[in-house]
């Protein structure tokens, strides 16, 4: 029997194994129950002789295949089913005692047969083999029930319904089983379709972050060139109106480029996951003050006032993510001034410092800011709200013809603001304008000290740069951007060739690209800082289009000191080189 059923192909006897150890306990907790039970009729001696001996069966049952030594062991499973058996044959052993006391006696018996019956059913779902073994035994003692019920009653018309019982009981077993079975693979069948389009899902997110990535690096080259050339050609311009309203118009037409290009990365980071936030120190009025200052002439151009309430309280220094905060109020800002005819905007300020109970749930929050951006437009219905925030929706179908956009950044700010701690929600009533009212968390800040502060002010003219970048059109950018200021610029189209030239000459400042082929920026910094020379200690600024916090940790492992992203702004770029130059003394400082 053990061979026959040894050579039958399960591939569920693992998963067997493990629901019965999983089950010992209320096995063990069954016995105890039906020995009570049993007592009336065998008696207490027989009854606890039973559970001695199922006892002792369990406990070897541990030995061999529940212990976690055990489990670690390769386990014969002609031994298993034979086991299997064994178990049944103790389960149902009461049977041969209960059937000679009676009509109730063999009531008893029955009942535990069932009883022993339903147990395997249970645990053996993932093995045909391990049914069977489990169930032989009972099946065994059916026939002798039916046996012996004949015997007592002298009919052979109860005989044979006995046996039919028997077969009957059989039978709703093997069915309950098959159903068992067919639930178990079905729920496998979904688990691993399941699994395998989760696959499909993270290799097509994959994909496609692989390729947004890709387009946007080169996306921002370009656009890049656009910007610094628009300035360029504006700044030399002179008298020429047209020239300089031309070149306004390039500009421009660059930011919004690079406008939606940040939209669709933000919105593809928030989607894998991977949004950061950082927390740095920063001058939170000056933000709002310089905010505002920069769409009051926007808002001057339609007719509109841009009114500030609320500034004059704001703590002075915090610590937060300024980027990300101006990146809300501008789309708040754009939105306002866009969607408004008549009348103006108006950004009012607000924050409190929160009470200890309160920080408990985010311990470095000191503050919640409240910045509510109101104007005087026609408003929205509780519709056109309920779609705000979803991205690629707009409000009306004709909005991305008359005004463009995407529809991502009330989208995209929201999640930002819930990143901060806070939340972005909009109130509005048709013909009574709207409001967007932005919360979030910021903790206390020292501010900068004087030195730094004067340090980032201080002019780079004559400063000696070094632009590594393996396009032309970067490093043409670049020069345009920094020509100005009174730069002295040199130029590399590869790492190997910017080595060269740190070897032998004197720098202030390297800008390094970090995506190059052969070698890149970050590897070149490691061949520099591990070099002596001239320029071994020499601050070095990574230029990504990348705004990953993965990739700068990667560039400042490297051994880079800061940062910009591509497409560039002149004055980021003017900001990073000139906190280049800050000795590390001041630095420390200023970042405790």
């Amino acid at each position: 029997m053990v061979k026959l059923l040894d050579r039958i192909h399960e591939d569920g006897m693992v998963e067997t194994m493990a629901a019965r150890r999983q089950g010992q306990r209320s096995r063990m907790f069954r016995a105890g129950c039906l020995a009570v039970c049993l007592t009336p009729v065998i008696g207490w001696t027989l009854a606890i002789l039973w559970l001695a001996l199922y006892s002792a069966v369990q406990a070897l049952d541990f030995a061999l295949f529940g212990s976690k030594t055990a489990r670690r062991r390769p386990f014969s499973k002609g031994l298993a089913l034979t086991w299997f058996a064994v178990n049944s044959l103790a389960f149902g052993s009461p049977v041969l005692f209960t059937s000679s006391k009676g009509s109730w006696g063999l009531v008893c018996g029955l009942m535990l047969l069932v009883v022993g019956m339903l147990t395997p059913l249970m645990t053996n779902q993932g093995s045909r083999a391990a049914i069977i073994a489990a169930l032989a035994p009972f099946a065994g003692y059916l026939l002798f029930v039916a046996y012996t019920a004949g015997k007592l009653s002298g009919s052979p018309i109860i005989a044979i319904s006995a046996v039919a019982l028997c077969v009957v009981i059989v039978n709703t077993a093997r069915e309950l089983w098959r159903s068992g079975a067919d639930s178990r693979d079905a729920r496998k069948r979904a688990h691993a379709e399941a699994d395998r389009r989760r696959l499909e899902a993270e290799a097509a997110t994959a994909a496609k972050s692989s390729f947004i990535a890709m387009v946007s690096h080169e996306l921002r080259t370009p656009i890049s060139a656009i910007l610094a050339g628009a300035e360029a050609i504006e700044r030399s311009a002179g008298p020429d109106a047209a020239t300089r309203s031309n070149a306004a118009l390039i500009a421009e037409s660059g930011r919004m480029m690079r406008t939606l290009l940040n939209d669709l990365l933000d919105l593809s980071k928030m989607e894998a996951g991977r949004m950061d936030i950082e927390v740095i120190t920063y001058d939170l009025p000056a933000l709002i003050s310089d905010s505002v200052a920069f769409w009051s002439a926007e808002a001057a151009k339609k007719g509109l006032y841009l009114k500030l309430e609320g500034v004059d309280v704001l703590p002075p220094h915090v610590a937060g993510d300024p980027t990300r905060l101006r990146q809300i109020l501008n789309n708040l800002f754009s939105n306002a001034i866009k969607f408004t005819d008549h009348g103006g905007v108006t950004l009012s300020v607000l924050a409190t410092r929160l009470e200890e109970d309160v920080r408990l749930a985010n311990e470095d929050a000191a503050w919640m800011a409240r910045f509510t951006v109101s104007d005087s437009g026609d408003g929205m219905s509780s519709d056109q709200i309920a779609r705000l925030f979803t991205p690629f929706e707009q409000t009306q179908t004709s909005i991305a013809r008359t005004h463009g956009g995407t529809g991502l950044g009330l989208a995209i700010s929201r999640e930002l603001a819930r990143l901060m701690g806070g939340d972005l929600y909009a109130r509005s009533r048709p013909g009574e304008g709207a409001s967007f009212t932005l919360e979030i968390a910021l903790a206390d800040a020292r501010p900068m000290e004087d030195a730094a502060a004067e340090t980032l002010a201080t002019s780079v003219e004559d400063v000696r740069v070094l632009v590594v970048d393996d396009h032309e059109i970067n490093r043409r950018a670049v020069a345009l951007m920094l020509e100005p200021f009174g730069v002295q610029l040199s130029a590399a189209s590869s790492a190997r060739a910017a080595l060269e030239q740190l070897s032998a000459h004197v720098f202030d400042v390297v800008l390094m690209d970090v995506h190059m082929p052969v070698m890149d920026g970050r590897e070149a910094c490691r061949v520099l800082r591990r070099t002596p020379g001239p320029n071994q200690h020499t601050p070095v600024i990574a230029c990504t289009a990348s705004s990953e916090a993965t990739e700068w940790e990667a560039c400042r492992q490297a051994g880079m000191t800061g940062h910009v992203a591509k497409p560039i702004d002149a004055a980021a770029l003017h900001a990073a080189i000139a906190r280049a130059l800050i000795p590390a003394s001041i630095q420390a400082t200023a970042a405790a």
